[in-house]
C-alpha cells in the first residue's frame, strides 16, 4: 500500500486551522500566535511531515530557488542578512542563491537580470548606496516575480519593504549624547540622496529640535562613505570657532575611523569629544575606547524579508508593506554615559 504523504492541507484539517495559518506557522511568521505555532510543529513532527517540492514546482511552476542581492557579502550586517534569509528558507524548503553588487549599481542590474533568467520564484533585494535608478526592479515586479526589498530600498516601489528602525535609532543617540552633556552635536552621515542618511539626519534633527538646539549648516558633514571624507570632516570641525562637543556617525565604520583620527591628534574620547556610530558592528565593542551605538537586528530583517515573500506566494498579493525592525542603543565608553545607573 502506497504511504500517503502529509500535506499542508492534511495539517490544516487536522487542526482546524487555515493553509495559509499553517504555512506562516512552519516558516516562524511573526503574526501567528506562539501556541498556534507550537501545535502546527508538533503536528508537523508527529506525521513526518515534509514540503512536497517536486509537486509544488510542477503545480506552480516554481523552481524553490530564491534569488539574494546584497552590496557586500564581507560585511557583518549583511552576512547576518543573509543568514536569517537561509535560516528560515531552508526550513521552508527554499535554496538561496546570492549574488553581491559590490556596491556598483552595474553588478546590481546584472545580478537581478541572472536571477530573473535562472527562474527564481522571488528576489530579495538590497540595493548599492549608487542606486539610483531602479528599472531592473520595476521590471520584475511587472513580470510577477515576488520581490521584497531589505535595508536600502526605493520608496516608490509597491513591494513589501523590511528596515531596520533609521529615525528613532538616530533619535535615540542623539537623546543619549545629550544627556551625556553635549551641546554641539556634528553629524557624519552619507550621500545626501541616500535614503539612510535623509532618515538618521531626520532623526538626528528632531532629537536636537526637542532640546531646543538650532542646528547649524556646518555641523552636518556629508561623506561617500569613504576614509578620506572622515578626515576632512575632523579637519572641518576643529577649524570652527566652536567645534563640536560630539559626533554622530549614521555608520560604524565611520566612527571607528574617526576614533582612530581622534587618538592619532591627541583628542580625548569622551573627554573632549564623545563620539557614537549606528549599526553595532562587531568591531564596535574592540574599539578602544569602545563605541557607543545603536544595535540593529540584521538576522530578523533577513527572516522577516524571507516571510513577506512567502506571504505574496500564500496570497498572491504583493501588497507594498513595509516592517520596521526595532533596535537597542548600546552604551559603552566612547560616550560619557558608560556606566552610569539609569534614573
Amino acid at each position: 500500500m502506497a504511504r500517503h504523504q502529509t500535506t499542508i492541507i492534511d495539517l490544516a484539517r487536522e487542526l482546524g486551522l487555515s493553509k495559509s495559518t499553517v504555512s506562516r506557522a512552519l516558516t516562524n511568521h511573526v503574526n501567528v500566535h506562539p501556541d498556534t505555532r507550537r501545535r502546527v510543529l508538533e503536528a508537523a513532527q508527529r506525521t513526518e511531515y515534509q514540503p512536497n517540492l517536486l509537486a509544488q514546482s510542477l503545480i506552480r511552476s516554481e523552481t524553490h530557488l530564491l534569488g539574494v542581492v546584497i552590496p557586500d557579502i564581507e560585511k557583518p550586517f549583511f552576512a547576518s542578512i543573509v543568514s536569517g534569509i537561509q535560516q528560515v528558507a531552508s526550513a521552508a524548503g527554499y535554496r538561496v542563491i546570492i549574488t553581491q553588487s559590490n556596491e556598483s549599481p552595474t553588478d546590481e542590474i546584472a545580478n537581478l537580470q541572472a536571477l530573473v533568467l535562472s527562474r527564481v520564484d522571488g528576489l530579495l533585494v538590497c540595493h548599492t548606496r549608487e542606486t539610483r535608478t531602479f528599472d531592473h526592479v520595476w521590471l520584475a515586479h511587472r513580470k510577477g516575480i515576488p520581490v521584497v526589498e531589505f535595508a536600502r530600498v526605493c520608496e516608490d516601489l509597491p513591494v513589501p519593504k523590511v528596515v531596520e528602525n533609521d529615525v528613532a535609532g538616530s533619535r535615540a543617540v542623539v537623546r543619549h549624547l545629550l544627556a551625556c552633556g553635549a551641546r554641539r552635536v556634528g553629524l557624519l552621515t552619507g550621500p545626501p540622496d541616500l535614503l539612510i542618511s535623509r532618515l538618521r539626519e531626520e532623526g538626528y534633527r528632531v532629537a536636537l529640535a526637542e532640546a531646543g538646539v538650532t542646528v547649524p549648516d556646518e555641523w552636518i558633514f556629508n561623506t561617500q562613505f569613504r576614509r578620506d571624507d572622515i578626515a576632512a570632516a575632523l579637519d572641518h570641525w576643529l577649524a570652527l570657532p566652536e567645534p563640536p562637543d560630539a559626533v554622530f556617525a549614521i555608520y560604524d565604520a565611520g566612527a571607528v575611523e574617526l576614533l582612530r583620527l581622534l587618538k592619532q591628534r591627541g583628542i580625548a574620547v569622551p573627554d573632549r569629544v564623545q563620539v557614537a556610530g549606528f549599526g553595532n558592528d562587531p568591531v564596535a565593542e574592540l574599539v578602544e575606547p569602545a563605541l557607543t551605538t545603536y544595535a540593529q537586528f540584521p538576522r530578523e530583517i533577513g527572516r522577516q524579508a524571507f516571510r513577506f515573500f512567502l506571504d505574496q506566494l500564500v496570497e498572491q498579493t504583493t501588497a507594498d508593506r513595509l516592517h520596521v525592525v526595532p533596535g537597542e542603543l548600546m552604551v559603552r565608553e566612547s560616550t560619557r554615559g558608560f556606566g552610569a545607573v539609569p534614573g
